[in-house]
């Protein structure tokens, strides 16, 4: 056998990649791991920027307006409205052609948007009833064009298709109120523990060295009240700057220090911060093979050793950076132990420690090393997207 395997219907892997996989998983485990991502959760998680609202005010708020929503079991901040489906999408005669992303969002309930567009079918004209469809031909909504054919490519932004039905549908979370008032941020269960495991304190000195797009980064700033010396760096200019005005809206300007560099250099670049941090966060670039949903995919064995070479060198940084005792806290949104739990034994050859953490509802690791100590969610499992988490200590 060569060449590709299709573990699910758009959800292929390369022959060596799937080998690796079925050295911890089985091919049924692989199979529901790969249905549950093309799905959305059953929950969209939000949280709640305590800065500006208790997560019982927001709640009170949201139900005000009809909306579904729910505390979290453990943790305060987090709440949640529930994705339903799959629904029966009706069909149309005219289709508009969306980008994977776009398509993807658009599959839960989101508005079709100009940038996400590829194509729009000659002939459709405002208020016209459409079927969005994904790049690989799959329907994901039916809905009414609010731009017509002959408009679409004269505007850069705003509403191309007003989405009705979808395969799946939770209320459009950017589009209500409280989200434009920055009283709370989407992002997953899993991502939300992150900066919980870090425990940041008033008074550290805290980096977060990929921290586009920022939702760890605001939440390490919730968790401190604004009281720490935050870095925040990516390498991107365009995602500092979208970070920048995101939380900007959540009122954390000038809470954090944002800067465009590769933190794979700061040791050189910021000399001034060899020695001297208290906490890292390192939620680095990654095969993203626990995002969901995900309609259609190829990963390969290459993409997965090439991420894990790169993720060394954020790992290696940061032992330069911390201080004696500092803390670092791992994270992805990815399955293979490759990317993670081998990670972590690069992280102890360097010379950290392994402290062992432990999350409600949670496993953990694939490695019987780290069975006790680092934590994963799966998407077939937890219903959340696919997550490693682990927590080292630079010995004083």
């Amino acid at each position: 056998m060569r060449g590709e395997v299709e573990i699910v219907r758009g959800h292929r892997i390369d022959y060596q990649l799937y080998k690796y996989l079925l050295q911890y998983f089985s091919d049924g485990d692989l199979t529901r791991m790969f249905e549950a991502i093309r799905k959305p959760p059953s929950r969209y998680y939000v949280r709640v920027n305590t800065l500006r609202v208790s997560p019982e005010d927001l709640v009170s708020k949201l139900r005000e307006r009809g909306l579904e929503v729910f505390m979290d079991e453990h943790l305060k901040e987090a709440i949640w409205l529930p994705i339903k489906g799959p629904n029966r999408v009706p069909s149309a005669r005219k289709i508009v052609i969306a980008d994977k992303r776009a398509a993807e969002s658009v599959y839960m309930g989101a508005n079709l948007y100009v940038p996400g567009v590829v194509k729009f079918e000659e002939g459709i004209n405002r208020g016209d009833e459409v079927n969005v469809v994904a790049p690989n031909g799959e329907v994901v909504a039916f809905g009414i064009a609010e731009l017509g054919s002959d408009e679409v490519g004269r505007v850069s932004n705003g509403v191309a298709v007003r989405t009705i039905v979808s395969v799946y549908s939770l209320p459009k979370v950017r589009e209500i109120p409280e989200y434009e008032m920055g009283l709370f941020y989407d992002q997953s269960l899993p991502a939300q523990w992150v900066a919980h495991i870090l425990d940041p304190r008033p008074g550290e000195v805290i980096v977060d060295m990929n921290a586009a797009p920022g939702g760890k980064l605001s939440h390490i700033i919730q968790l401190t009240g604004g009281r720490a010396t935050i870095y925040a760096f990516d390498r991107s200019p365009n995602k500092v700057r979208e970070m920048n005005e995101r939380l900007g809206k959540l009122g954390m300007t000038g809470l954090y220090r944002a800067e465009v560099r590769d933190s794979r250099y700061l040791d050189v670049d910021k000399p001034e911060l060899v020695g001297s941090v208290d906490k890292v966060l390192i939620d680095p670039p990654c095969s993203d093979m626990g995002v969901r949903p995900r309609l259609f995919d190829v990963k390969t064995m290459d993409l997965v050793r090439s991420m894990s070479e790169y993720q060394k060198q954020f790992i290696r940084v940061a032992w330069k950076l911390l201080k004696p005792g500092g803390v670092l806290v791992y994270s992805t949104c990815t399955i293979p132990p490759l990317e993670n739990e081998d990670n972590i034994m690069y992280a102890e050859e360097l010379g950290f420690r392994v402290v062992a953490v432990s999350i409600p509802n949670a496993s953990g690791g694939l490695v019987e090393k780290y069975r006790d100590s680092v934590i994963r969610f799966y998407p077939h499992v937890h219903d959340t997207p696919g997550f490693f988490i682990a927590r080292l200590v630079k010995p004083g």
